[in-house]
């Protein structure tokens, strides 16, 4: 007979989309706000809810998946304790996931090498918009600049010796110990390990000169200066 499934394992980057207003409009406005920054980045992406209030209105997640939905985002479940919005959850058919459960790939120690990693890939001159390059299984290193409506992506480190002005996409496959590197950043959008920041909500003191960009604690973190 011949098979007819099979499950595998895979690794799949979940964004957090954390919810401090109960006002379904208000919430859809700061959304639609947030996508036009980078609107392509949004599509398909799945989402996981993590409300920060009670959910007083009984159909707002229900709106929410529904307008999620409309802007091609993929909700597919929610983080609570809240009894209360677990069964909004359930009537919404969101799956309902303990903190556990979206724990990333174990971190590397720093003296254990990642496994299956290749040299790296290197681009000797800059990414124009429109641009993809993919680094996987390794890290990559741009010797210019990535332009604006340019994309990078590695399942390592990425370091650029020009300016970040597009995308840039570290440790792709879950690796929360990746890193970023860069000369001059004013990105769209930097993401590590499926924790991202869009242009505006990164402080214009790191837009000037060396940067280092790493993941702790489920946070993105800056460290500017560090080649002075």
């Amino acid at each position: 007979m011949s098979k007819i499934v099979d499950l595998k394992g895979s690794i799949l980057s979940l964004t957090v989309l954390n919810l401090f207003s109960d006002q379904i409009d208000e919430t859809k406005k700061a959304i639609a706000a947030k996508i036009e920054q980078a609107p392509d980045f949004f599509v398909g992406i799945p989402i996981v809810l993590e409300p920060q209030i009670t959910l007083k209105d009984p159909t707002f997640l229900a709106l929410l998946v529904e307008y999620l939905t409309q802007l091609q985002m993929i909700p597919i479940g929610i983080r609570t304790e809240d009894e209360a919005i677990k069964e909004q959850a359930e009537y919404a058919g969101l799956a309902i996931f303990p903190r556990e459960k979206l724990k990333n790939r174990p971190k590397r120690t720093k003296n254990e090498p990642e496994e299956g990693l290749k040299t790296a890939l290197m681009v000797k001159n800059s990414v124009r918009s429109g641009q993809q390059i993919y680094a996987k299984d390794r890290d990559l290193i741009v010797m210019g600049s990535i332009n604006p409506g340019a994309e990078v992506v590695a399942d390592g480190h990425v370091h650029v010796f020009g300016k970040v002005m597009g995308k840039v996409f570290a440790g792709s496959s879950g690796d929360t110990q990746a890193k970023i590197f860069a000369k001059q950043l004013n990105p769209e959008l930097v993401c590590i390990a499926g924790m991202y920041q869009l242009s505006e909500d990164i402080d214009e003191s790191f837009k000037n000169g060396f940067i280092e960009i790493s993941l702790n604690d489920g946070k993105l973190v800056f460290n500017p200066g560090l080649l002075d």
